[in-house]
Order: C-alpha cells, then sequence, then structure tokens
C-alpha cells in the first residue's frame, strides 16, 4: 500500500458480481474499496466527498461501456486527475491504445493475477501522488521571490530527485534512445526505428511456485531475484523495458553478443541464486530466455494526460514464442537465426541448431538455435559430447533418412538419456517411417505451443 495516515479510496466498476470479490479479497488489506456495478453509479460514485484516488473500470458493460465511462470522467473538472485503469480480456492492442487515447493510466488483463493488481494499483498511486507534489512544489517555486535563490536552488534539486523517481518507470537508455536529455522532454508521438535484440525472460513453473507461496513470500521472491538478473542484463548493455510478472522483456541496442552474453549469465547467476535457496530449506528454479534479433520501433503511446514507451514490432511477439519453446526442448537459451548470424563471435558460446518451426501466429518458418553455454557443467559436457551425432542425425533426418537419422538420435540419448531435443526427433523419425511424408516435405514443423 502506498505510504499514508489512512487507506486511499479505491472504486471498483464491473457488472459482475464474481469480479468484484475477488478484486476486493486482493485489495482489502490496503484500501477503502466502493463498488459500483454499472457506468452511471461509478459517475456518481465518483463525485462522492471523498472522491476515489484511483478507478479499476471494467470495459464490457451494458449500458454505457468503460470507455464513455472513462471519456466522461476525464472531460469533468472534478474527476479528470483520478487515475483509470481498465479491466478487461479484450487484450489486442488497438482496445488497449483506444483505451490509453480516453485517458487511462493502464490495462489489466483478465483473468486477473493477484500480485499484479496489486503492484499495478501501488504504481499508479505512487505516480499520482508524485505528480500531486510535483504541481505543489512548481506552485511553490513561482511563488518565491526572485531574491530567495538558494530556495530556488532548493526546490529545483527536489525536482531533479522527483524526475529521476519518474525515470524508474521510464527507463533511463529509453530516454537515450529517443535523444532526449531527460524525461521532461518527452512527448506523445517521439518515436525511433532501430534493430535491436528483444529478450524475453521467464521462471519456469511460476504457476506452481505461486501456489506454495503467500503474496508477501511471492514478492519477496520476485524482488530477491530481480534483485540478481537486472544488473546483469545492465552490466550487459541491455535495459528491462517492462517487468510482467514472472518475467521481464529486455532490449539490447548493440550487438547481438550483448543479449546472449546476458542469458548466459543470467544463467550462471540464477544458479548461484539457488545455492543460496537450498541453504535455506527451498527449491532450485529455473529460467527460459528466448533472443530475436529484428527491426522495432520504439515511442511513446497514449495521450497528453497518459503517455508510457511501447516497443511496436512482430518481433516482441516471436521472442516471447521462441522463449516459450525452452519448455518443449529442455533448453534453457533459445534464439533465432537472424540473432545467431549477426553476432560477432558466435563461437564464443557453445550452442548447436534445434529445428526449424512455424510458431502460433506466424507464417513464415523459424529457425531455432540452442545456447546450452550457461547449463550446469554435466549438462554442458554431455551436449558437447553428443554433438556430432545430434547435428548427423539432424543431416540425415532433413535428408528424409529417417532410418538412419535415428540410430544418430538413439546413440545421442544412450549418453544423455535427458536430452529432450534428441527424443523429439526420434519420435518423428519413428512416425514418418510409418506414414511417410510428402514431396515437397521441408522438414518445417507448426507449433502451437507459447
Amino acid at each position: 500500500m502506498v505510504e499514508g495516515s489512512k487507506k486511499p479510496k479505491l472504486l471498483i466498476v464491473d457488472d459482475t458480481p464474481e469480479n468484484i470479490q475477488v478484486l476486493m479479497g486482493t485489495l482489502k488489506d490496503g484500501y477503502a474499496i466502493v463498488a459500483a456495478i454499472n457506468g452511471e453509479k461509478a459517475l456518481k460514485m465518483a463525485v462522492a466527498d471523498p472522491p476515489p484516488e484511483i478507478i479499476l473500470l471494467d470495459i464490457m458493460m451494458p449500458g454505457m461501456d468503460g470507455f464513455e465511462v472513462c471519456q466522461r470522467l476525464k472531460a469533468d473538472p472534478d474527476t479528470r486527475d483520478i487515475p483509470v485503469i481498465f479491466l478487461s480480456a479484450l487484450d489486442d492492442t488497438v482496445n488497449k491504445v483506444k483505451g490509453f487515447n480516453m485517458g487511462a493510466v493502464d490495462y489489466i488483463s483478465k483473468p486477473f493475477q493477484p500480485e499484479e493488481v496489486v503492484v499495478r494499483v501501488n504504481t499508479h498511486l505512487t505516480i499520482n501522488r508524485l505528480k500531486q507534489s510535483l504541481a505543489e512544489k512548481n506552485r511553490e517555486l513561482q511563488a518565491y521571490s526572485e531574491h530567495l535563490e538558494e530556495r530556488v536552488k532548493e526546490r529545483t534539486a527536489e525536482l531533479a530527485s522527483l524526475n529521476r523517481v519518474y525515470e524508474r518507470f521510464v527507463p533511463r537508455e529509453f530516454i537515450d534512445l529517443l535523444n532526449k536529455k531527460s524525461i521532461l522532454e518527452i512527448n506523445l508521438g517521439d518515436q525511433l526505428s532501430q534493430k535491436m535484440v528483444v529478450m524475453f525472460a521467464d521462471i519456469r513453473g511460476w504457476t506452481t511456485l505461486l501456489e506454495k507461496m503467500t503474496p508477501q513470500e511471492a514478492f519477496n521472491f520476485i524482488n530477491a531475484y530481480l534483485r540478481r538478473v537486472s544488473p546483469v542484463i545492465k552490466e550487459c548493455h541491455g535495459f528491462i523495458d517492462q517487468y510482467y510478472g514472472d518475467g521481464v522483456m529486455a532490449l539490447f541496442p548493440r550487438t547481438p553478443d550483448d543479449a546472449v552474453k546476458a542469458g548466459v549469465s543470467m544463467q550462471r547467476a540464477v544458479a548461484e541464486y539457488n545455492e543460496e535457496r537450498a541453504r535455506d530449506g527451498f527449491d532450485p528454479i529455473g529460467i527460459g530466455v528466448g533472443l530475436h534479433l529484428a527491426d522495432l520501433m520504439l515511442g511513446i503511446i497514449g495521450s497528453e494526460d497518459r503517455m508510457q514507451g511501447a516497443v511496436v514490432a512482430d518481433a516482441v511477439n516471436l521472442a516471447a514464442r521462441i522463449e516459450g519453446l525452452n519448455k518443449m526442448y529442455g533448453s534453457s537459451i533459445t534464439l533465432s537465426d537472424e540473432t545467431l548470424s549477426q553476432m560477432k563471435e558466435p563461437e564464443t558460446y557453445r550452442h548447436r541448431f534445434i529445428d526449424k518451426v512455424r510458431v502460433k501466429g506466424r507464417e513464415d518458418a523459424v529457425t531455432v538455435y540452442e545456447v546450452f553455454e550457461g547449463d550446469p557443467a554435466t549438462i554442458v559436457e554431455l551436449k558437447e559430447q553428443t554433438k556430432p551425432e545430434f547435428e548427423s542425425g539432424l543431416q540425415l533426418y532433413y535428408g528424409k533418412k529417417f532410418s538412419e537419422a535415428s540410430v544418430h538420435f538413439n546413440q545421442v540419448l544412450e549418453k544423455n538419456p535427458s536430452d529432450m531435443a534428441a527424443r523429439i526427433y526420434l519420435k518423428r523419425c519413428a512416425n514418418y517411417m510409418v506414414n511417410g511424408v510428402s514431396d515437397d516435405w521441408t522438414g518445417v514443423e507448426t507449433l502451437t505451443e507459447k
């Protein structure tokens, strides 16, 4: 909860009583909560005394929908400054941008993740209070006499401090890429097109981990994990664009080598963290990393009342899909051919070809590689030892010599039974030996996994 002597008032607007109950249960300890089941009641409750400090607003409601409610709130001087967070199962970019254009400050997708709701509400309460504080400081500064030079210096220092706080929510690197000196120079529509690597990194088995934790334990765990991996990304010349529950999305504007180095270093940082967890009696955790190099459009979206940095590109979704393939192949770091081919020193990190796949939502095939440099030493040694057999099996497989290929994949599994990629190819060989393949078969597999 945001610091203060009394609980901040929060208005929940949703036509589904169950959703209201879930949100009340999630936020009951930190807020004075009121609720409305339709837009008309919400508008009346928004002008009550005292008014709510933040509004959680459902979009899909009968009669007056959330967009209209938000528009009317922002048109009323008495309610225009109340932060509005949209709640909806509509998770596409068009509806998000429409919501921001209406004046909303954020967007939470249904079904809710309790820890995400708490973090977002707390964040925007903090930002809104900082904005109010900044406005108050500006008014004080204007009232000072021109002869009070020292006082002006003090207030200027306070403003600089507030500016640094704002930059915690918009990365300094993002501002630099837009060629701005500070966040105060950021304007709606500022944009930049640049080729860079997108990284997605997720914690394995996050849902299972959450089931064993209280909300407080979950936040402590996430922050302990992020304290270890976030500096690694920065040290490798990348920056985190956003946190999303169990993972991060990061950007590397220099070279793909930086991103691969970060991925390997993150695996090692997690290994060290697991040693601490073992001493404290906790189970080890694992992370998957996906990397993709492409042209990205970075810019500022939203409205004049509420703006945020965003990355707009198909590459973002593809990087997330590539990360999801780790679960299928039992790998820790996967990257696209575009990423590997543009590395300056690809042989620095032990890697191997994994597959040619067509992932969900994308027509073109993607060639995927695995970097196993950051795996446990025993796994690295086994994959390095079996790499010749694995690659020979691949050559025969793509030459449609499935019987011969299966021999090589069996040899790999005899030495390394945990090699999920070799096991996948062995199953495919068996399937094609029984059912055959068409003349135009290319070996590209269509996958529906994340």
